[in-house]
């Protein structure tokens, strides 16, 4: 003989028809965070060789002999004096700082397409869907 067992199931909340049109827009967010993450460790890559460059400034004034100072470039050395070492260094400073701006615009960029689709997802399903970072 079988025995019946009596089991209550609570649905708290109502089953979502998820739309293509909402689908799409799940994707997008999905991809505009994975994006933003990308973007962030560019920065904090590009942040620490601008903090390798100022240390490399540093280090061109603490050895600038009358001599004057090897620079290596590719596998070749080469001398130069304090402003030839100078200009070389700030260039580079110049270029790492012009490709963090970049990369920062990027991020504003993409926060704010995240934030109108969190804006739309949110309404349309409320605290069914979750799109916050764990």
């Amino acid at each position: 003989q079988f025995s019946r067992l009596n089991m209550s199931v609570k649905v708290t909340q109502k089953d979502i028809a998820v739309e293509k049109e909402d689908q799409l827009k799940i994707n997008q967010f999905s991809r505009l965070n994975m994006k933003l993450t990308e973007l962030k460790e560019d920065i904090k890559r590009k942040q620490e060789e601008l903090d390798a460059l100022e240390d490399a400034e540093l280090a061109i004034e603490e050895t600038m002999d009358d001599d004057g100072l090897k620079l290596f470039l590719g596998e070749v050395m080469i001398d130069v004096d304090e402003d030839q070492a100078t200009k070389y260094q700030e260039k580079f400073m110049d270029e790492k700082k012009n490709e963090m701006d970049d990369l920062e615009e990027g991020t504003d960029e993409i926060e704010s397409n995240m934030k109108e689709l969190k804006t739309y997802l949110y309404a349309k399903f409320g605290g069914a869907i979750n799109l916050e970072q764990e």
